[in-house]
């Protein structure tokens, strides 16, 4: 496959298509980025490294020369990541590239800055370190689906070459499968209306008041408890997994606003709003293994008054019911896209739009928002994998306006909430683990 199809000249056609395909097996040699992708790919720093990531904990150290060639056969079957950024003209475009990543080793601090736009750089990064598996993805690439289809890939094929026998390889990629060509498709694309739109316009939310850590900085905490511990209380509630932690991080950051010296409350007196992602491809019928998915908003107004808990679950419980259906996100979809295809935007100049991506980044977006906590949901994986894998975590991406998030898998018989702040107060993670052990839920804690 030849890696130098295109160059920044040529790339001016990729406004009008979505890539360039090689004869032989209408691989893309070269695609446009997605819109979400566009805007992560302008704003990158050591400060918003827009970076995520997963792990995966195994029952024995790792071999990290046959960790090396697990990734070199994988990687196959993964073309849309075997990628570099390029300039254009007018966007950033991905390029393939017969370049092999490479096994790096893990850092105190996780998700620190990638330099995409580095000639030879790849989106994403495997480290490890004694017998865990870390996956980061950079948020231009892929979003969580994307990246723990990889994860399992990765897993999955270096357990194999280990000499463990998979019979029932579920729907894990292996080596030597054709890549479906839908699972290159700007979904987001695919799916605009340009009659449908946009959303209203929400307002600025509140922000946690302390002071930033030094660039690079990224702290980590994961809770560990019983998944039926946690699910139970929830059916009580009559409320799903994600509405219930949803309701208890809203409930915590009040009690956190509340606490506040008076001064300091008046000044940060502002709507409490938490970015909860949705998995489009639970809603439209897709493959891509791009970035597909959305935010829901729901929030708490603290300048109407104090709400009780119930309240607050009350309130999550309708807004999530009414935010995640296709009339919605399909205003959503097409506020995004449009802004994409507007004539102003699609042929300014990429510098000029990098100048401009840190402005729309943080007034459409972070600024908008208190935190976020994503659910990745269950982790299935064949059962002989089970028996070689102790833990699975997902982290969200460091945010210097947020300062918090949080991200949660399943896997057996633990649920894992991990937090991730770029300050040193703790108290949002306190508060939140001690109103779920109030309710009777055993956690123990990790931190890096």
């Amino acid at each position: 496959m030849n890696s130098r199809q295109s160059n920044s000249d040529s790339h001016t056609s990729l406004d009008h298509q979505n890539s360039q395909v090689t004869d032989e097996n209408q691989i893309p040699t070269s695609y446009k980025l997605d819109n979400a992708a566009t805007i992560f790919s302008l704003v990158t720093s050591s400060r918003i490294p827009c970076l995520f990531r997963m792990t995966a904990t195994l029952k024995h150290s790792i071999n990290v020369g046959l960790l090396q060639q697990t990734l070199e056969n994988i990687i196959v079957r993964f073309p849309y990541y075997r990628v570099n950024l390029q300039r254009g003209l007018f966007w950033n475009y991905w390029e393939y590239t017969s370049g092999k990543p490479t096994i790096i080793k893990d850092s105190k601090y996780p998700s620190q800055k990638m330099p995409i736009t580095k000639k030879g750089i790849f989106p994403f990064r495997v480290r490890a370190f004694y017998n865990r598996i870390a996956v980061e993805f950079h948020h231009s690439i892929t979003d969580g689906r994307g990246a723990l289809t990889f994860l399992k890939s990765l897993v999955s094929e270096y357990l194999r070459l280990t000499g463990l026998e998979i019979n029932d390889w579920q729907d894990i990629f292996r080596p030597g499968e054709e890549p479906h060509k839908e699972e290159y498709e700007d979904a987001f694309r695919k799916n605009y209306h340009k009659e449908i739109p946009d959303p209203k316009r929400i307002s600025k939310a509140f922000h946690l008041p302390y002071k930033l850590e030094p660039k690079g900085v990224y702290n980590i905490l994961t809770g560990i408890m019983p998944i039926k511990q946690v699910l139970q209380k929830s059916k009580e509630l009559n409320v799903t997994l994600t509405e219930y932690l949803t309701a208890i991080y809203l409930d915590s950051l009040q009690e956190v606003l509340f606490s506040l010296p008076l001064k300091v409350l008046k000044k940060n007196l502002k709507p409490i709003r938490l970015m909860v992602p949705v998995n489009l491809r639970r809603i439209y019928p897709s493959k891509t293994m791009r970035n597909f998915s959305l935010y829901v908003t729901p929030f708490i107004d603290p300048r109407l008054g104090k709400y009780s808990f119930e309240e607050i679950l009350k309130q999550v419980y309708h807004y999530m019911r009414l935010e995640v259906s296709d009339k919605y996100i399909n205003q959503q979809i097409a506020r995004n896209v449009r802004g994409e295809l507007n004539p102003i935007v699609r042929y300014t100049p990429l510098f000029l739009k990098k100048l401009f991506g840190k402005v729309i980044y943080n007034g459409q977006g972070e600024f908008l928002y208190s935190g976020v906590i994503t659910n990745l949901g269950k982790v299935s994986l064949p059962e002989p994998l089970n028996n070689e894998i102790s833990d699975i975590h997902l982290f969200p991406a460091p945010s210097p306006v947020t300062k918090t998030g949080c991200a949660v898998v399943s896997y057996e018989e633990n649920l894992y909430i991990s937090w991730g702040r770029t300050i040193k107060e703790t108290i949002v993670e306190k508060t939140f683990f001690r109103k779920l052990v109030k309710e009777g839920i055993e956690i123990r804690i990790e931190t890096n």
